[in-house]
């Protein structure tokens, strides 16, 4: 696989690809094994700002992404509808899992692992047929069961992205299966702090923030965890300026794994309604992300994670030109102000109508998005409509 690694993170036993940009123009080396460490100050020496590396003949890097040639297919193998049951069952079958383990941490007991492995390989597998269903299943949310959800979501959503990016099937795995145990030390927090409707006081803050340290302790007393999987739940609150928890890393001490989920992390938590706050729009979590790029948050990626997820995510309500307002079931990469959305409410007659499945792509269907909307000002639960 052919990655791109920061100048700065490039080490000895690295193999060069040839498709690396500037190294002709600069009269390096194109391509070839990195023996030494003067080759890499020669390197920097020519403004080389990043290199592309093959992993296939050479040592690989957590600092390092996917270099596509074209954009990773997600589109769907298996219809909405179908996927849905299936999806339906592997969601519940994580609710009851990580349900469980949650209780488990929080009497001392162990994490198997083996469950959690064969629940993100069944997440993968619906993710390969059709993103789409394990999305819309994400954004049906009880704010009794935050915990549970996010974590649960955290892995749906990072499954999808990694995909998108092109990292091969075992990281993928890996990354999902971090995703479900990235917040498992929230059960160690006190349930005043972690459910208190109100601010925390910069002493609760305290406690809340120890939850990165609860389940990094935790993770590490677990049988055969990846030290990918491991990554997700120490970094994803790590920021690139350094303003992040629990060790105020930055940009280069972050790797590409602790940005992915720090990206996937704040969309699910905007996203949801929670004890203290409604949940955002998609649409208008993309906004924050983008807001967050450059600072907080990896900018590729950010605007990576805009174009795998669309211009309207699954779960965005929106306005048609006819007047329907409904939301987003189905988003699509290629064309992504054409998604399909369920309508449910007439905002010209101000009365809700029977759910109708309009799919924007279609050549017979004249119609287009023309505005965004919240479900608490139209009085809806959006859980109804997914």
């Amino acid at each position: 696989m052919i990655k791109r690694i920061p100048i700065n993170k490039v080490e000895v036993g690295m193999y060069v690809s040839s498709s690396t940009p500037g190294l002709k123009a600069a009269g390096l080396l194109e391509q070839g094994m990195i023996r030494r460490t003067e080759t890499i100050t020669k390197l920097r020496s020519n403004d080389i700002g990043e290199l592309y590396i093959d992993t296939s003949k050479g040592k690989d890097s957590h600092f390092a992404l996917p270099v596509l040639d074209h954009p990773i297919n997600l589109e769907p193998t298996t219809s909405l509808t179908e996927e849905r049951r299936k999806a339906e069952k592997v969601y519940g079958d994580a609710t009851g899992l990580v349900g469980s383990i949650l209780t488990n941490v929080k009497l001392g007991k162990a994490i198997d692992l083996g469950p959690v492995e064969e629940l993100a390989y069944e997440i993968n597998n619906s993710i390969l047929r059709n993103p789409n269903a394990l999305l819309c299943l994400s954004q049906i949310q009880d704010k009794d069961k935050y915990l549970l959800e996010h974590s649960i979501n955290v892995g749906i959503l990072i499954g999808v992205f990694a995909r998108y990016l092109g990292y091969d099937r075992e990281t993928v795995h890996q990354l999902v299966t971090g995703g479900l145990l990235h917040d498992i030390g929230k059960i160690k927090v006190p349930y005043s702090v972690l459910n208190k409707p109100g601010r925390l006081t910069e002493e609760e803050w305290v406690l809340m923030r120890k939850h990165v340290e609860y389940g990094v302790e935790t993770l590490a007393q677990t049988k055969g965890i990846h030290p990918i999987s491991a990554q997700i739940c120490a970094l994803h609150h790590e920021k690139l300026d350094g303003s992040g928890y629990p060790n105020k890393l930055k940009a280069d001490e972050i790797s590409v794994y602790g940005r992915l989920a720090s990206v996937v992390d704040i969309y699910d938590a905007v996203t949801a309604t929670r004890i203290y706050h409604e949940g955002r729009n998609p649409f208008k979590a993309m906004k924050l992300l983008h807001e967050l790029a450059g600072t907080h948050l990896d900018k590729d990626l950010v605007y990576s994670f805009i174009r795998c997820m669309s211009v309207y995510p699954v779960g965005s309500i929106v306005e048609l030109s006819n007047g329907r307002i409904g939301v987003v079931i189905t988003a699509r990469q290629g064309s992504p102000d054409q998604p399909v959305v369920r309508t449910f409410f007439n905002n010209r007659s101000k009365h809700h109508e029977s759910p109708s499945v309009i799919d924007l792509a279609k050549p017979q269907v004249d119609l287009r998005i023309v505005g965004i909307h919240e479900a608490t000002a139209l009085g809806i639960n959006v859980n109804d409509f997914m």
